[in-house]
């Protein structure tokens, strides 16, 4: 996740106008001060002061200002998985409450209060020329807000049971075991025979708590290993691919160079080639 742009507005009288478009990044839209109205998928909201906008990538939207003075930040975020954003359903049921929420109602809505105030103290410092802090640590408090809803709306009714603290514990004991255990010929049924969970629920509950299914997190762990056996060792590209537990080394090398850009030798070559650790040869 990156922080593509961030800018604290202020607009003072004469104020009649509108800002906002179209942009391939999702965002966070906050109104410090005064009231708009907010377009956005064909829908107008009303944004009073202390409303958090989530806007998914590729969706315009427009912020009518309604007041002034009227003050407002916004941060785009080029996330890369959309698994750590919210979704565009959780984005809608959000954006629908921002009118009428209080914020002291609950400590995950206190919470968010919190790192939105943070968040402000980072931006109006930013516009003065005197960051508090860097990208990385305003990164966090973006992330942790962003966690915080997909919290608060987990709770909602209706909503399946995934925030329960047993089942919590399950997914993390399944990914611990997964993480000692990444090499071995793992399935979805497998998955969900250790934790006695239902096979679709699993799936849920594990890409909730995670941010990815349970066979995009036993990837990304076989890949990691694959990367260290590629810069440490002399083991050939099969022979990584066996001991990560890829049963094919064509899924295995497909599976690299989404993730890394370069096939898994032409990696390896890359590393030796800038002095990277590494073995000289195969």
């Amino acid at each position: 996740m990156f922080l593509r742009s961030c800018h604290y507005c202020t607009v003072d009288s004469p104020f009649n106008g509108s800002s906002g478009g179209i942009h391939p990044y999702d965002e966070m839209l906050y109104i410090r001060e005064g009231a708009a109205l907010l377009e956005w998928r064909g829908n107008a909201y009303e944004a009073p002061a202390g409303s958090l906008f989530l806007l998914n990538r590729d969706t315009p939207h427009r912020l009518v200002y309604r007041s002034e003075p009227f003050s407002f930040w916004y941060i785009e975020l080029d996330i890369g998985d959309p698994d750590l954003f919210v979704t565009e359903e959780q984005a809608i049921r959000w954006n629908r409450v921002q009118t009428g929420i209080r914020r002291d109602a609950s400590p995950v809505l206190r919470g968010i209060g919190r790192t939105l105030e943070a968040l402000t103290e980072s931006m109006e410092n930013r516009e003065r020329s005197k960051p508090l802090f860097g990208e990385e640590i305003m990164l966090l408090d973006v992330k942790k807000t962003i966690r915080l809803v997909q919290s608060y709306l987990g709770r909602k009714p209706g909503a399946p049971g995934i925030r329960d603290g047993t089942t919590q514990e399950l997914i993390h004991q399944l990914m611990r075991h997964m993480e000692s255990n990444y090499f071995l010929d793992w399935n979805l049924d497998a998955f969900a025979k250790f934790v006695h969970l239902n096979p679709s629920y699993l799936v849920r509950a594990f890409k909730w708590t995670a941010g990815a299914t349970p066979m995009q997190y036993l990837n990304r762990l076989r890949l990691s290993a694959a990367v260290s056996f590629l810069a440490n060792t002399d083991m050939g590209v099969q022979q990584i691919a066996e001991a990560t537990g890829f049963g094919s080394i064509h899924y295995f090398s497909r599976l690299f160079k989404q993730k890394y850009g370069l096939s898994p030798q032409q990696w390896r070559q890359s590393q030796t080639k800038t002095g990277a650790p590494g073995p000289k040869s195969q």
